[in-house]
This record gives C-alpha cells, sequence and structure tokens, in this order.
C-alpha cells in the first residue's frame, strides 16, 4: 500500500501562541508537516513564494496587509498554495469576499481543534471546507463558478418581499447597513428590521449565511 503524501503546510497569523499551537496539533499527524510560519501578510506572501506550501493557513487580521490583501497579492503573482482563511465568528461576512479572492476553505478559530487537520486534508484534495455542509456546497458553487457581478437578480424566493429581494442583493454585494440604507434611501434601522425578517424567514442568523443560503438557493447569481 502506497505512503500518503506529506502535506507541506504554512502557516501565517500575528501571534506567537497559536502558530506554536498549530505546530503541536499537526505534530502527531504522520502525513501533515508544517514549513514555515509567517507573523504578517507580506511574511505570507514571501512564505509561499520561498516555501511552496500545498496549504496555507491564514489569519484574517494581521499587520502590514490582511488576509484579503494576501489573498488577492496571490492571485496577483500567480502563486498556487491552497489557502484555508482562519477568522473569528464576528468577521463571518468576510469569508465571501475571501473565497472569491481564492481561499479554499474557512476555518473559524473558536472551532473544535480536531477539525484543523481534516480541514487541511480537505483542501489538499481539492475540496472546499467549512464546518457545515450546506455552507460547504454554497461555497463550492461560489469556486467553482467564474465570477460574475454578485447580486444579480436570480430566482425570487416566495417568502421574501420585493424590498427584502433587493437588500439580500446589496448585502450580497456586500454592502454594510449604512450603505444599503444609502442606495435604497431608506433609514439604517429600517434596513436592521428587514435583515431581523429575512433571517427569521429562510431560518438563518446571520450575513454569511443569508449569502451562502441565497447563492445555494439561486436568490441570486454568481
Amino acid at each position: 500500500m502506497a505512503a500518503k503524501p506529506t502535506i507541506k503546510v504554512g502557516v501565517a497569523d500575528d501571534h506567537p501562541l497559536f502558530r506554536l499551537g498549530v505546530r503541536k496539533l499537526l505534530e502527531p499527524e504522520s502525513d501533515l508537516t508544517m514549513v514555515a510560519e509567517a507573523s504578517n501578510g507580506m511574511e505570507a506572501i514571501l512564505l509561499v513564494e520561498k516555501f511552496s506550501p500545498d496549504v496555507l493557513l491564514l489569519d484574517l487580521k494581521m499587520p502590514v496587509m490582511d488576509g484579503i490583501e494576501v489573498l488577492s497579492e496571490l492571485a496577483k503573482r500567480k502563486l498556487r498554495s491552497q489557502v484555508i482563511l482562519m477568522m473569528s465568528n464576528a468577521d463571518r461576512d468576510k469569508a465571501v469576499r475571501g473565497v472569491r479572492l481564492g481561499a479554499r476553505g474557512i476555518v473559524f478559530k473558536d472551532a473544535d481543534p480536531a477539525l484543523l487537520p481534516k480541514s487541511i486534508r480537505k483542501v489538499y484534495d481539492g475540496e472546499v471546507w467549512i464546518d457545515n455542509p450546506i455552507l460547504s456546497q454554497a461555497l463550492e458553487t461560489l469556486v467553482s463558478k467564474p465570477a460574475a457581478p454578485p447580486g444579480v437578480s436570480g430566482q425570487r424566493d416566495a417568502r421574501l418581499s420585493s424590498r427584502e429581494m433587493e437588500v439580500v442583493r446589496c448585502v450580497a454585494m456586500g454592502l454594510r447597513n449604512k450603505e444599503v440604507a444609502d442606495k435604497l434611501g431608506v433609514s439604517e434601522a429600517t434596513i436592521k428590521n428587514h435583515l431581523t425578517s429575512i433571517y427569521s424567514k429562510l431560518g438563518v442568523s446571520d450575513r454569511l449565511e443569508l449569502i451562502l443560503y441565497a447563492i445555494h438557493n439561486r436568490i441570486i447569481r454568481v
């Protein structure tokens, strides 16, 4: 039986304890090896150029360049490491943008540590990782189709009013509540009320789940 290939992993995070924790977590895994680490966004790019890790664990919030900027630069330089974006739940709404820029996985920092080796293997094997089957399918849709202007009208969900559909499209474009309010000519409080209603009708809990639900159910096109 052929031995498993060794998966080279890079870690970019500005917290030394987090990087050490990842190293310790991967040490018992015979097919995973941490080849290099970086403490800021520029170092992350240099890490990929020098070590060509199979998978890069990339923190969203870092000094010099944040994770989104790093993803954009990696794409410009055509550097091919697969990227798993590490983020807190407070930054969930940035996940779709990260995936559009090339991230193949999303791992939240409060997730079960035992899931990290699994996520690395999945992404290395060409799959998309997020610890939720429905959201994972929606992320797969994002990475498998050519980019198109977000928010373009798709199928109408009968549970949503016309104005609520407009709000969903604005959210899919990455607009914050105040920006949506300005675009639609209403108050920010009105937008918050619309979002509360939309979340309740669709059974989602935040902007990330809303966007991915809308993609998965063809409420918006990608």
